[in-house]
């Protein structure tokens, strides 16, 4: 990630899915990200701005930090759109503050 990355986790993405995290994951490697496994069940996906971890089950929780979060959250959620995965996203400045929610159902 780039230098002006957030120490901590600053996105928080509760996904309604059936789908496995694996094709979560795989969603984003389309677009370029890469995609590692990141435990045995677990997968991490990454690009120059943010670095998230995709875990948990029913539901699926994405999450990690990313540069300029407001900024980038809604190029983050296209890949959940274009899939038709319902979603909450939250995100947060550095001192933990809400700044913003986004539900799949916005758009």
């Amino acid at each position: 990630m780039d230098d002006e990355s957030p120490a901590a986790s600053n996105l928080f993405c509760a996904l309604d899915t059936m789908l496995a995290k694996e094709s979560v994951a795989g969603l984003y490697e389309q677009r370029g990200w890469s995609v590692r496994r990141c435990s045995w069940s677990d997968y991490e996906v990454r690009c120059d701005w943010a670095e998230l971890v995709i875990d948990g089950d029913s539901p699926i929780l994405m999450h990690g930090p990313v540069t300029d979060v407001v900024k980038r959250v809604k190029e983050i959620l296209e890949p959940l759109h274009a899939a038709g995965i319902s979603f909450t996203a939250e995100c947060y400045d550095a001192d933990g503050t809400l700044l913003e929610v986004i539900r799949s159902t916005d758009r």
